[in-house]
């Protein structure tokens, strides 16, 4: 009686089929795979790469803005007022025409640039929910300003960060390689943001101020 149990079943056709040599190319592709299976896959390198360029950027990037308490509506706007003028130092700015009536702000009146200063376009700017627009200038020794005007509902100017520049008294903050100088207008806020924060620099920068405030007036 021939024994069909699955030991003596496994014992013939380990003893009676024959064996062949797995070819070279056969044993290579295996192990191939095998290793593929065990390694990081390749579409994860170019990725991880770019994660790891975007923190670092967006830590760099976290840098250059003012600190303070986030909590704070101004803070949270002169955060955005920096970023925007730091995107148009990276990627230049964007010339739109009726850039005022698409802020809903109108610039009665405009400084259009002087021998110090050159106008070079005008954009709206969304700042912190608040659309506004903003005024690009550049002067003799190539620093960019950017001059913001934005609503200035549940807006304040803080008293410890004031200065006296002729008859006015606007804040003014130094931080993260940039100089800002706020101002309320009538209902609006008007912000300008530089890199000019050496003690000569801060001097001019402040004269800007003077001849922007002078020459620019937003309105509803």
């Amino acid at each position: 009686m021939t024994d069909w149990s699955d030991e003596s079943l496994g014992r013939r056709l380990a003893t009676e089929l024959p064996r062949h040599t797995a070819p070279p190319h056969l044993r290579a592709a295996v192990a191939g795979v095998a290793g593929r299976a065990t390694a990081r896959p390749p579409w994860r390198l170019p990725l991880f790469a770019s994660v790891a360029t975007a923190m670092a950027a967006a830590l760099l990037f976290i840098t250059l803005l003012p600190r303070g308490g986030v909590s704070e509506p101004l803070d949270r706007v002169l955060r955005g007022v920096v970023a925007e003028h730091t995107r148009t130092i990276l990627w230049g700015s964007r010339t739109v025409l009726n850039a005022d009536e698409q802020s809903g702000i109108r610039l009665l009146r405009r400084f259009n640039g002087d021998d110090r200063l050159n106008f070079l376009n005008a954009e709206p700017i969304y700042v912190d929910r608040r659309l506004g627009i903003a005024l690009h200038y550049r002067d003799v020794d190539d620093h960019l300003i950017t001059y913001v005007v934005i609503p200035g509902q549940g807006l304040t100017v803080p008293d410890r960060k004031r200065v006296q520049v002729d008859r006015f008294r606007p804040a003014v903050w130094e931080d993260g390689g940039f100089a800002t100088i706020a101002w309320k207008q009538d209902e609006f806020m008007c912000l300008l943001v530089s890199d000019m924060v050496s003690p000569t620099d801060l001097a001019r920068f402040k004269q800007y101020f003077l001849t922007l405030r002078a020459s620019t007036e937003p309105a509803s």
